[in-house]
């Protein structure tokens, strides 16, 4: 791992980048759901900020389309600057009239995370080996999670000593470094879409072409499905956490940010292992252990202890990377250069419209149920999933060769 990721400048560069990206994204983020929580009183307002930066998943095909059409890298950049100048917008909402800018701009968020997800996706596909990319992705997934220790400590804790206003000028800050260490790179390989004549005859085939082969191929089609399943669930729990920590815990709402730092701590670990275990067991068994993990930390959540919410938080951390690594892995090592972005932005989105949906549903039925019921039945949801996943974990076990299909065809 070292000699082809750590040893590389443009991967460190790489990761520089996303160090500053996700620390902002993982501050902002939760400290705009604390913020309208704070704003209005309302747990479902604080619900609907996770509700708009996740439907931005609709634009999917299009922002597919996008990042294999345009350099990735200069497509990175451009979107790194329009979100630093548009985050600085949320400085003028002076109170609750002014909710709908802090909505919109959440929307955009959401919009802007899945170019950048897809555009590093197709950018790594390029730069390295095919046997280096679970690695690459563990690392890169490692390191998105110890912002998400540091960035919602960070947030909660400007945020109460310093106001919004501090955190929307970092925020903006973090964007900027971030296109910095992209302007810096070398020479990175194959950033331009380079599709067949027969792909460009119809914008129609080509913006759907990336759902098409994520469906066709029974591989990727397998855990994508299960994910969704899986994180249509937790969707609920973005929501019924607040309810957890306010009703169960009695604590106030800005020890989420804590929390989501304990969460983060167990997925830096996991970020670390995951690669060595997809070498050793497959994307399939990492994935299987992933949901487990997660089905088995929020039932200990659930009881609403302060020890068990925290050792939930550990669980659902050290879960959460084996399942997604293993799955973007999958889709980058079984789909060719050209489908790159339109393919993982087309799995992103099968995962997210049921989490999506479900985050607003959660906002419905969490004050009449409370939060319990939702814990209990999401844990299960996760565990049934893994435990219908695993009969089929030796067909990605690293003995078995890797295929990538053609564009629109089965494996």
């Amino acid at each position: 791992m070292r000699p082809v990721i750590l040893g590389d400048r443009n991967m460190r560069l790489l990761l520089a980048g996303q160090s500053f990206n996700m620390f902002g994204s993982t501050m902002m983020v939760i400290v705009l759901a604390i913020w309208m929580k704070d704003l209005t009183g309302s747990t479902s307002a604080a619900g609907l900020v996770f509700l708009l930066f996740a439907i931005a998943v609709l634009l999917s095909p299009l922002t597919g389309l996008l990042v294999d059409r345009l350099p990735r890298r200069w497509l990175m950049t451009a979107n790194d600057g329009s979100m630093a100048i548009l985050i600085l917008a949320l400085l003028t909402v002076d109170d609750a009239a002014d909710l709908w800018l802090v909505y919109v701009v959440t929307f955009l968020y959401g919009c802007s995370g899945q170019i950048y997800r897809a555009s590093r996706g197709g950018l790594l596909h390029s730069m390295l080996p095919d046997d280096s990319l679970g690695n690459a992705n563990g690392v890169l997934s490692s390191l998105s999670q110890g912002m998400r220790v540091i960035g919602p400590v960070v947030g909660a804790a400007l945020y109460t000593t310093s106001g919004i206003e501090a955190v929307i000028l970092v925020d903006a800050a973090t964007f900027a470094l971030s296109a910095a260490s992209l302007v810096l790179l070398r020479r990175p390989r194959d950033l331009v879409r380079s599709a067949d004549a027969t792909e460009r005859g119809s914008l129609a085939a080509e913006v759907v072409a990336g759902a098409r082969h994520v469906a066709r191929h029974p591989i990727i089609r397998r855990i994508v499905i299960a994910s969704a399943v899986a994180f249509g669930g937790a969707g609920m729990i973005n929501v019924a956490l607040f309810s957890l920590v306010s009703d169960g815990l009695q604590r106030p709402t800005a020890i989420i940010g804590i929390l989501g730092g304990v969460q983060g701590a167990g997925s830096v670990v996991a970020g670390l292992l995951v690669g060595p275990a997809m070498r050793r067991y497959g994307e399939y068994a990492a994935a299987c252990a992933g949901f487990l993990l997660n089905g088995v930390g929020l039932a200990v959540a659930s009881t609403a202890t302060l020890t068990g919410v925290a050792a939930g938080a550990v669980l659902v951390g050290l879960g959460l990377p084996l399942i997604l690594v293993a799955e973007v892995t999958l889709v980058q090592r079984r789909t060719s250069a050209e489908l790159q972005g339109r393919a993982i932005v087309a799995s992103e989105a099968i995962i997210n419209t049921p989490y999506a949906v479900c985050i607003g549903v959660g906002t419905v039925v969490v004050g009449t149920v409370g939060y319990r019921p939702i814990y209990f039945v999401v844990a299960a949801v996760f565990i049934l999933v893994g435990a219908a996943l695993l009969p089929f974990r030796a067909q990605t076990h690293p003995q078995r060769p890797a295929d990538v299909s053609p564009v629109g065809t089965a494996s």
